[in-house]
């Protein structure tokens, strides 16, 4: 339950994060318009469009992990394992060399 909604959590702050770099990417790029040297309208337009390229890549990325966790449901490793960390706690059997 505890994971389900962390796992939850951390993908809609990365769906809103990449969202709020969208917008900041395309209103980079209208800015890059009003600029008047040559070489600052280069590199502002090349990095507002670097900064819109990375956040729909992982806005796409996120959105579709999304739909496939709503139709296939949680992964069977998360339900077979309700531990968050190893148990370190526990002997393990001593290891048989062989001859």
């Amino acid at each position: 339950m505890v994971r389900t909604l962390v796992w939850w959590t951390v993908a809609a702050a990365s769906a809103i994060l990449s969202i709020f770099f969208l917008f900041m990417g395309i209103s980079l790029c209208r800015a890059a318009y009003d600029l008047k040297h040559p070489y600052q309208f280069i590199l502002t337009f090349f990095s507002s469009n670097l900064i819109i390229l990375i956040s729909v890549v992982i806005l796409l990325g996120v959105v579709l992990r999304m739909i496939g966790r709503l139709r296939h449901g949680p992964s069977p490793a998360a339900l077979d394992s309700p531990q968050l960390t190893p148990d370190s706690s526990q002997k393990r059997p001593p290891v048989q060399k062989s001859p």
